[in-house]
C-alpha cells in the first residue's frame, strides 16, 4: 500500500481504490478525518477558550495604559505593547498562523506555517513510501526498473524492466528497400513493421519532397540497414548502409503517444496487425507493390503495412557522403539531466582519408558533431560503455583485429589503434560490453571469441588493457564467429554462423584459453537448428536469449533458467518469422544500454487532490533519498482532470523541493487540477551502486472552500 490506510481515493480511469496518506496542517496533527486539519485550530480554540493566553493571568499595569488587558503597555511593568488593541499580541504571546505578529518579536507567524506556506485550514499534504512503495499492479502505479529493497524503499533493478519487444532490421526486405520488424518477445508475434527512413521527418516537407531533419534528399531505395540501437524511452535507431547511395540513420517510436499525427486525422497511423496471425503483411493487395495507406486490401481489412505513410517513423539524418558505407551504429548515456534519452553515434567504414563519427541528437536527429578517426580505423561496429567510451572495431582490410576509442563526453578525445595480438590479421565482427566494462568481441575468420580488459587508469592508459582469447574454434561445431551479447548472470553470448549459439563465462581469467577451459567453467554449444547465417545474438528483458538467421529470416527464443541453464532445448525454442534478410547483431532489445552503458528506471505514481467541490492547486513535491557517488534522482510532474488525458511533463527537477509553480521549470499546467501524476528516475553510471528512494510527499492546497 502507498503510506497508511486512512484516506481512500477512487482513480477514475482505472476504477479502483488506491489508498493515500493525508497529512493534514503541519506541527504532525494527521487530520484522520476530523474537522479540516489546521494545526492552528487547536492553539486557537485554546486561546478562546481561557480568555487569555491559555489560561494565564495577565500581569498587572497599576500606573500605565494597557488599553487591551493584556498587561503590556506604555508605563507597564510587564514592558511596552507592540499593539495595545489585540489581547493577545504582546510579547512572549503564543504565535498563531493568522499573518499577524502574535510575540511582537517583527516576524509574522515563524514556526507555524502550514506546509504550504500559508495559513489555509485546507492546506494538504500526501505522504508515500513511509511503508513499503506500491508496484505494479496495485492502481496508479508504473514501474519500469526499479524494484523494493529490504525497507521497501525504491532501487534500481533491471529485472524489472516492462518492455518486450525487439528490433529487428531486415536488409532486403520490401521489395530491396529495407525494414525494421517489431517483434514481441513474450507473446512471439511480430506486432509491426517499418521502413527504416522517412520522407517526413523535416517540417519543411512540400511538394512531394523527401527531405531529412536537415533539408537534404532522403534516399528510398537499396538502403540494406544492418545495426539497430534501443535508447531509454525504448524508441529504435536503425542504421542504413546504403552500398553506393547516402548512409543514413531514422528513429522509430516504440510508444503512440511518441508518433506524431502528421495528416491531423486524430489518430496515429501506424504499422500493426490487422488480422491476428502473428506477421505483417507488406503486399495486401498482391500487386507487388509494398501497401501505404490508401491500399485496398483484398480481405477488407486496413493494411498492416503502411510504407512512407507510418506516423511512428520519426525522422532520417544523412550523413557522410554516397558510398561511405554506415555500419555501425551505438548510443551513449545520454544527459541524466535534460532528455534522457540517448544520442545515437554512427560511423563511416570506407571514406576516403580517415573514417569518422557522428553524434546525433537523441531528440531531433541533429548532427551535433563530427569525430575523425585515427588512419586505419574502420568502424564496423560499436558499443558504449558505462564510463561514456564508445569503442568500435575493425571489420576487414587493414583495420582487422584492432581497436580504438574515443571519449562521448568530449569528443576530441580519440584513442589509438590496439592490435589483438593473437592473429595478426584477424576480421573482428560482433562487439558487446559486459558489467565489468571490459569489450567482448566476435573474432569472425578465426571463430574465436576475444575479450579486451581496458587500463581504465587514465584515457592514455586504455590501451594498455589485457587481450584474452577463447579458442572456441577448436570446438569442430564453430563457425565464424558473428554478434555479441552479455547478460547479467555473468554469461557471455555469441552467434555461430552456422546456427548455433556460444555461451562463455564472463569471469574467464585473462590470457589464451582452450575449449576445454571454457567448457570446464560451464562454457555451452546451443543450438544447431537454429537457421544458417546466424547474425545477431541478444537478450530480452525476460531474460532469455535470441538469435538471428539471415538466411531463414527468422529470429528464435531459447529459453532460459534464473542461472542462464537452457530450460529445454527441444520444447523452450520458438521461432518468429520476420523480414527478408535479418541483418541485425547490435543491441536489439536495448539490454545493454539499460544494464551496463547506464542503468536507468522509473517510478511514477498518480494522485488524486481535494474532494469535489473543492479545487486542487499543487504546490511542491518533497522527497528523501540517498544518492551515492556517480547516481542520481530527479522528477518531473504532470497534472490534469482527467487521468486518461493528463497535461505536458513538467521538469525535471534534481533536488528537493520541486517548486511547481517555479517560472524557470514550469509552472505547473494545468492548475487547478484533479489529478497529480509524480514521476522519479533513477539513473547510475556506476553499475555496483543504485540511488535510493525512500519517500516522497506532495502538498497541495484546496479552493474555493470560502474564508479560513
Amino acid at each position: 500500500m502507498i503510506g497508511h490506510t486512512q484516506t481512500h481515493r477512487v482513480l477514475a480511469a482505472a476504477a479502483v481504490v488506491l489508498s493515500l496518506t493525508l497529512v493534514m496542517g503541519c506541527g504532525g496533527n494527521t487530520g484522520g478525518g476530523q474537522g479540516n486539519g489546521n494545526a492552528n485550530d487547536n492553539i486557537n480554540d485554546n486561546a478562546n477558550d481561557n480568555g487569555n493566553d491559555n489560561g494565564n493571568t495577565s500581569p498587572a499595569c497599576p500606573d500605565g495604559v494597557d488599553n487591551d488587558g493584556d498587561g503590556y503597555g506604555e508605563g507597564c511593568p510587564a514592558g511596552p505593547d507592540c499593539d495595545d488593541t489585540a489581547e493577545n499580541v504582546h510579547p512572549g504571546a503564543i504565535e498563531m498562523c493568522n499573518y499577524i505578529d502574535d510575540n511582537c518579536n517583527g516576524q509574522k507567524d515563524e514556526g507555524v506555517l502550514t506546509a504550504c506556506g500559508n495559513c489555509s485550514s485546507h492546506c494538504t499534504t500526501t505522504e508515500v513510501g513511509q511503508d513499503p512503495f506500491d508496484m505494479p499492479p496495485d492502481p496508479g502505479v508504473e514501474a519500469d526498473g526499479v524494484g523494493l529493497d529490504p525497507n521497501g524503499d525504491v532501487v534500481l533493478d533491471e529485472t524489472n524492466v516492462s518492455f518486450n519487444f525487439l528490433w529487428i532490421a531486415n536488409r532486403y526486405d520490401a521489395a530491396d528497400r529495407g525494414t525494421v520488424s517489431k517483434i514481441d518477445s513474450q507473446s512471439l508475434v511480430e506486432v509491426a513493421r517499418y521502413y527504416t527512413v522517412t520522407c517526413f521527418g523535416n517540417p519543411a516537407y512540400q511538394n512531394g519532397q523527401c527531405l531529412d531533419v536537415a533539408g537534404d534528399q532522403v534516399q528510398i531505395e537499396i538502403n540494406h540497414p544492418s545495426r539497430t540501437a534501443v535508447d531509454y524511452n525504448f524508441d529504435v535507431w536503425v542504421a542504413n548502409r546504403a552500398f553506393g547511395g547516402q548512409p543514413s540513420a531514422s528513429k522509430i517510436a516504440n510508444a503512440l503517444t511518441d508518433c506524431i499525427d502528421r495528416n491531423s486525422s486524430g489518430v496515429i497511423d501506424t504499422s500493426s496487425d490487422q488480422d491476428g496471425d502473428g506477421a505483417i503483411t507488406l503486399d495486401c493487395d498482391g500487386d507487388g507493390v509494398p501497401d501505404d495507406i490508401n491500399t485496398s486490401c483484398t480481405n477488407g481489412l486496413p493494411p498492416e503495412f503502411l510504407g512512407h505513410d507510418d506516423e511512428c517513423v520519426l525522422f532520417t539524418t544523412n550523413y557522410a557522403d554516397t558510398d561511405q558505407l554506415g555500419r555501425s551504429i551505438c548510443l551513449d548515456a545520454g544527459d541524466p539531466y535534460s532528455g534522457g534519452a540517448g544520442n545515437a553515434w554512427v560511423g563511416t567504414y570506407q571514406r576516403a582519408g580517415n573514417n569518422q563519427f557522428y553524434k546525433l541528437d537523441g531528440s531531433t536527429g541533429q548532427i551535433l558533431t563530427t569525430v575523425d578517426l585515427p588512419a586505419g580505423v574502420k568502424p564496423y561496429g560499436c558499443a558504449v560503455d558505462s564510463a561514456g567510451i564508445l569503442w568500435t572495431l575493425g571489420g576487414w582490410n587493414n583495420s582487422g583485429g584492432r581497436l580504438t576509442y574515443l571519449n562521448t563526453a568530449a569528443p576530441s578525445q580519440v584513442g589509438t589503434l590496439i592490435t589483438e595480438p593473437y592473429h595478426t590479421n584477424n576480421h573482428f565482427y560482433g562487439i558487446t560490453v559486459d558489467s565489468d566494462d571490459n569489450l567482448w568481441i566476435g573474432g569472425w575468420d578465426t571463430r574465436n571469441i576475444f575479450r579486451y580488459r581496458p587500463d581504465r587508469t587514465s584515457f592514455a592508459t586504455f590501451a594498455q588493457g589485457v587481450w584474452t582469447r577463447i579458442r572456441t574454434s577448436e570446438n569442430a561445431s564453430v563457425a565464424n564467429t558473428r554478434g555479441m551479447a552479455a547478460d547479467l548472470r555473468g554469461w557471455i553470448w555469441a552467434a555461430s554462423n552456422n546456427g548455433y549459439i556460444i555461451r562463455l563465462p564472463q569471469s574467464i581469467s585473462d590470457g589464451d584459453h582452450s575449449w576445454s577451459d571454457a567448457v570446464n567453467m560451464g562454457a555451452e554449444l546451443i543450438g544447431g537448428s537454429l537457421g544458417a547465417g546466424m547474425i545477431g545474438v541478444g537478450i530480452d528483458f525476460d531474460g532469455h536469449v535470441w538469435g538471428m538467421s539471415y538466411s531463414n529470416s527468422t529470429a528464435t527464443r531459447i529459453d532460459l533458467d534464473a542461472q542462464g541453464d537452457v530450460v529445454d532445448p527441444v520444447n523452450n525454442v520458438f521461432t518468429v518469422p520476420v523480414g527478408l534478410n535479418p541483418y541485425t547483431y547490435s543491441d536489439f532489445t536495448g539490454y545493454g544500454l539499460r544494464n551496463f552503458t547506464r542503468p536507468q528506471g522509473s517510478y511514477r505514481v498518480l494522485l488524486q487532490g481535494c474532494d469535489e467541490p473543492l479545487e486542487t492547486v499543487w504546490l511542491r513535491v518533497e522527497w528523501s533519498s540517498t544518492e551515492p557517488p556517480d547516481t542520481a534522482i530527479r522528477v518531473r510532474v504532470r497534472s490534469g482532470d482527467d487521468p486518461a488525458a493528463m497535461g505536458a511533463w513538467f521538469g525535471y527537477w534534481e533536488s528537493s523541493p520541486a517548486q511547481l509553480d517555479d517560472p524557470g521549470i514550469g509552472p505547473l499546467w494545468p492548475i487547478p487540477a484533479d489529478y497529480i501524476e509524480v514521476e522519479f528516475e533513477l539513473t547510475s553510471d556506476d553499475q555496483l551502486a543504485t540511488p535510493v528512494l525512500h519517500d516522497f510527499n506532495v502538498v497541495f492546497d484546496c479552493e474555493g472552500v470560502g474564508p479560513g
